[in-house]
C-alpha cells in the first residue's frame, strides 16, 4: 500500500512539471567544460561529493546521491540519496537552469537533510563547469553550490 502511495504522489508531482525549452547538448571542448575534457555533461552518471562548502558522506554506496542529465528529453533523473529524484533543464552553453524537481516520498533513518539541500542546490544553478572528472554547479554569483565527480561506471 505504501508503495502504490508513492506512484500516486509521484505521479501527481510529475504531472505538474514542465519540460525545459530547447537547449543545446553541451559538446566536449565546448563552453563550461575544460579543454580537452573527456567527459561530457549529459549522458554521465555524476556522483555528489560536495554541496556548498562541506563534504557528502555515504555510509551507504547504494544511497549515493547522484544525477544524470539526458540530452534527447531535456530530463534529469538520478537520487538524492534516500528518494529517485527526476525534473527538467535547460542548457544554453555554461548556462544550466533545473525546473522543479519531484522526489519519491520515502523516508530514510539517515540522508534526509543531505538530500533536502541538494535539492535546494539544483534550485540555485545558473552555471556549470567541468574541469577532469569533476563537475561544478554554480549560481548566479559564480559560488559552487554542488560539486559532483563521474561514477565508476563511466570512468
Amino acid at each position: 500500500m505504501r508503495g502504490f502511495m508513492a506512484g500516486l504522489i509521484l505521479c501527481g508531482l510529475l504531472g505538474g512539471l514542465s519540460m525545459a525549452g530547447p537547449a543545446q547538448t553541451g559538446k566536449v571542448g565546448g563552453a563550461g567544460s575544460a579543454a580537452g575534457s573527456s567527459v561530457p555533461l549529459e549522458k554521465t552518471e555524476w556522483k555528489l561529493v560536495r554541496l556548498g562548502d562541506g563534504a557528502v558522506k555515504v555510509e551507504d554506496q547504494h544511497r549515493q546521491p547522484q544525477l544524470v542529465l539526458d540530452a534527447a528529453s531535456h530530463r534529469v533523473s538520478g537520487s538524492g540519496g534516500c528518494n529517485r529524484i527526476m525534473g527538467g533543464y535547460e542548457l544554453n552553453g555554461e548556462k544550466l537552469t533545473f525546473g522543479q524537481m519531484a522526489s519519491t516520498m520515502m523516508a530514510c533513518a539517515s540522508g534526509m537533510e543531505t538530500e533536502q539541500n541538494f535539492l535546494k542546490a539544483l534550485g540555485q544553478v545558473k552555471r556549470w563547469k567541468i574541469t577532469g572528472h569533476e563537475l561544478e554547479l554554480m549560481d548566479g554569483a559564480g559560488k559552487v553550490v554542488a560539486v559532483f565527480e563521474v561514477g565508476d561506471a563511466t570512468k
